[in-house]
């Protein structure tokens, strides 16, 4: 127009800017306003508030002053309209106190504010959640004879809505005409508060009401009906929506497929998603997304994949948590295998994101220490000539490292360094690490080196723990006080490592030193090194110490944890001490710490091994108090704790009471119940339950393992078909080996033994139901897994025995046979013959007493 001589007017100019405004392009809008002014166009207040409302819409309110100082110098007075879009702009900032001003001094001026104002002003007070003055604004027109209309009255049900009252806002609809805003938001209200009397009656509502409804609402509506159950009806309305003259969209599919697969209707959703993949309108993701996810969860990994794949033709870009939940679920199905197997599907994926499939993939891997299936995408990820991150470097060599794979570690650490260099710090430690492997100096040096003269505490750390690993605890010592004398700094983590190692060793005097050393260093010790000093202190029969470091915790003010109080209870009820255990527990629980099953496994076995099963049961009566479960450690030792006291009976019972709960007991407690019944004679049921004992997932690995280190065919097989071959001796006697093997090496004997196993047997000699005492009495050690308080020692009640295999001698008449006990090798397993020593003593037989003990001390390598 200009190259023709043609000037735009006013009107012209105004136009343009309102053009800009309102299709969001501010700054041009900005410079049309600016070059209009320049060419002398004067402004009127149209134009300033087409300009004004474009700034406020796009969150500019604070630059709207400097225009309304600008409209007043111009002569163009700023009416209604234009300080109505500067209350929406601050509104929209969330600045209400002085979008409040502006209304207020339009008041002062004499302006009368219209309904449109109050409704900005309410809506903004429902989004912040001051119901109370929106409720007051509203009183505040109808005091000033303002027609409140359904825009208003929308805000106000939309606040109600999100604030958790829809009922009070049903009560404010019912006295106004709703629209299609009202009905999708009282749907919405009820549904999230899961209301299904509630989106019945506001369906009933909508339909009456004669509305035509828009998409939103069939939306909702079609989410309300599948969260009431109406399966059905919201398949129907779906699809009745062509009819209706409305087009489903991303988020009508996408709803529609989440509700159904999340009422495991998967079928239904693959109908709706092939549909929605023939139409080419959509380009978004989202429903792909979620359609995976929710197949990922319940297991269907195939059809998930196809999904997948379904998103690669398409050209869409997935994003890295869906292809992340892909392959969590094909390693939860398949194994690593089945990780690898999903990266030769998805070979088509453009190269950028096929790597980052690969480089998660290997992580994942290496976290889980699938090395080799880690060092096979990792191969993939090279030969594509992708670039490998230094993170899915460093965790593949962690991998390695754990795992021992010296001879891969080499070539792969100079590849690190080829691309990554040797200055970042994860290539310093990692370096390091490996050459700690070696020799710890080196790693030292080297790392000493690589940082000017200082080592990272890392490296330090990780020396400590890789020679605490290897056995060498007095090395680890030495090495932390010469760290400490050398200036290098030590954190609480080393120390924590040196002093659960020297515990555990029994250099108490060492730990203690190193405890004081700390202090001197302004270190002081955490409760995590008290637990470590106190444990040592129990396991070495150092009480009188173990309780004043106790006190001593408590003066300090350093709060005992469960593990504190677990490992006193555990001492103590090896000791015999069952009351005070008791106590110590109450005191626990009084002090806010909850106990876990593993805990209340401790005071339960400890009654168990002192015949109190009474005071067990009672014990296991309080789990439902705090939600706790009992696991099979727990049943085990109630029912050894039944066969202690000969009382087969009830162990019977209380196996078959908990078997019907689909739980089982531990090893030891299917032993116990094995032999009890056996010894009675009752055969059958004892064959019973050596078949459920065999169809017990941890009890078979514990078998397989036994049989892998004396290679030998699957052991739970063996001794299945023994079973139903009637060699119920055999069997048992097979699994008390197994128990020994499972905590020591394999011996000549054992391999014999399973070898013997195989051959077949003649039922009728096999079904003797001689009591298991020609069997050897092993005992089985005390252990709540993961306390720390294996073990056992003398105590000053009499135990009937610790949970020992033989546990189901039924009568005082038995005699012992001890041939088979002197006749094996148990080095330094006092407890394998302290029951039977006991057992003989206490009938008076003390010439096999004392054969038993030449046998115990011939056994251990002594010479005398």
């Amino acid at each position: 127009m200009e190259r023709k001589g043609m000037m735009g007017d006013e009107v012209f100019c105004s136009s343009l800017v309102h053009g800009y405004m309102r299709n969001g392009l501010l700054m041009e809008g900005l410079r049309e306003h600016r070059a209009m002014l320049e060419k002398g166009i004067a402004a009127d207040v149209v134009s300033y508030t087409t300009v004004i409302d474009g700034m406020c819409r796009e969150g500019s309110v604070e630059k709207v002053m400097g225009f309304l100082d600008e409209m007043e110098r111009r002569g163009a007075k700023p009416n209604l309209i234009t300080y109505t879009s500067l209350v929406g702009g601050f509104c929209k900032r969330n600045r209400l106190e002085d979008a409040f001003s502006v209304v207020r001094k339009l008041e002062q001026t004499g302006v009368v504010v219209d309904e449109y104002v109050y409704s900005i002003l309410i809506d903004g007070l429902c989004k912040k959640g001051d119901l109370d003055k929106a409720f007051s604004l509203l009183g505040e027109m109808e005091g000033k004879g303002i027609k409140v209309g359904t825009v208003t009255y929308n805000s106000v049900i939309n606040g109600l809505c999100k604030a958790g009252e829809t009922t009070k806002a049903v009560e404010i609809s019912e006295a106004v005409t709703g629209d299609n805003f009202t009905y999708s938001t009282l749907l919405h209200g009820y549904i999230m508060e899961e209301d299904t009397i509630g989106v019945m009656e506001i369906q009933d509502r909508l339909e009456s009401s004669g509305i035509a409804v828009d998409v939103v609402t069939c939306n909702v509506l079609i989410k309300a009906l599948f969260m009431i159950k109406k399966v059905d009806d919201a398949c129907s309305l779906f699809h009745r929506m062509r009819d209706m003259g409305l087009s489903p969209n991303i988020v009508t599919y996408h709803t529609s497929i989440d509700m159904l697969c999340k009422l495991g209707e998967f079928d239904r959703a693959i109908e709706f998603f092939d549909e929605y993949s023939r139409a080419t309108t959509f380009s978004s993701t989202v429903v792909h997304h979620g359609l995976i996810g929710a197949l990922c969860s319940a297991g269907k990994v195939i059809i998930a994949e196809q999904i997948f794949c379904n998103l690669i033709h398409k050209k869409l870009r997935s994003d890295s948590c869906t292809y992340r939940k892909l392959i969590h679920a094909n390693f939860k199905e398949g194994g690593e295998q089945g990780v690898l197997n999903f990266i030769g599907k998805v070979g088509e994926l453009d190269m950028d994101l096929f790597s980052s499939v690969c480089s998660y993939a290997c992580s994942f891997l290496s976290n889980r220490d699938c090395c080799q299936a880690a060092l096979d995408v990792y191969k993939i990820i090279r030969t594509q000539f992708f670039a490998v991150p230094s993170k899915t470097f460093y965790k593949l060599l962690k991998s390695l490292l754990r795992n021992g794979n010296e001879h891969v570690i080499q070539p792969l650490l100079s590849e690190f360094i080829k691309i990554h260099g040797l200055h970042k710090p994860r290539v310093i430690n990692m370096l390091s690490c490996h050459l700690g492997k070696k020799g710890v100096g080196e790693a030292i040096r080297f790392s000493s080196y690589m940082n000017n003269g200082s080592v990272p505490v890392s490296v330090l750390r990780g020396a400590v723990y890789a020679l605490k690993k290897e056995g060498e605890i007095l090395d680890a010592y030495n090495f932390l006080k010469e760290a400490q004398q050398s200036g290098f700094l030590v954190d609480l983590a080393m120390y924590s490592i040196v002093v659960e190692g020297l515990c555990r060793g029994g250099n108490l005097e060492m730990a203690l030193d190193l405890c004081g050393s700390m202090k001197k260093e302004g270190v002081h010790p955490t409760i995590i090194i008290h637990n470590s000093v106190l444990s040592g202190l129990c396991q070495h029969g150092c009480f009188t110490e173990a309780f004043r470091l106790f006190d001593y915790l408590e003066r300090s003010n350093i709060l005992p944890t469960m593990i504190t109080y677990a490992i006193l209870i555990g001492a103590l009820c090896r000791e015999g001490f069952l009351d005070d255990a008791y106590k110590f527990f109450q005191k626990m629980s009084n002090n806010g710490i909850r106990p876990t099953t593993r805990v209340y496994n401790l005071l339960i076995s400890g009654y168990c091994n002192y015949g109190l099963t009474e005071k067990a049961l009672e014990l296991l009566s309080h789990f439902e108090e705090p939600f706790l479960l009992p696991d099979a450690f727990t049943l085990g030792a109630v029912i050894s704790g039944h066969c202690l006291k000969g009382d087969t009976e009830a162990a019977l019972s209380f196996f078959n009471e908990y078997h019907c709960k689909e739980m089982v007991p531990d090893f030891v407690g299917f032993m116990s119940l094995v032999k009890g019944l056996y010894a009675k004679g009752r055969i059958e049921e004892s064959r019973g339950i050596l078949r459920e004992m065999f169809q017990c997932k941890q009890v078979v690995e514990l078998i397989n393992i036994v049989g892998d280190e004396v290679q030998t065919e699957s052991l739970v097989g063996l001794l299945s078909s023994a079973c139903e071959e009637g060699r119920i001796d055999e069997v048992v006697t097979i699994l008390s080996e197994v128990r020994l093997m499972s905590a020591s090496s394999s011996d000549s004997h054992n391999c014999n033994m399973l070898a013997h196993l195989k051959k077949p047997k003649k039922i009728d000699d096999a079904c003797d139901p001689r009591t298991d005492s020609e069997q050897v009495l092993n005992s089985v050690a005390f252990d709540v897994s993961g306390n720390g308080l294996d073990g056992s020692s003398e105590s000053t009640l009499q135990p009937m025995t610790e949970r020992v295999d033989n546990l189901c001698i039924s009568s005082d008449d038995t005699d012992i046979d001890n041939g088979n006990l002197l006749g094996k090798s148990f080095r330094d397993d006092f407890d394998t013959y302290y029951p039977a020593i006991a057992s003989l003593c206490s009938k008076g037989e003390l010439l096999k007493a004392n054969k038993a003990i030449e046998a115990m001390i011939r056994n251990s390598g002594y010479v005398w």
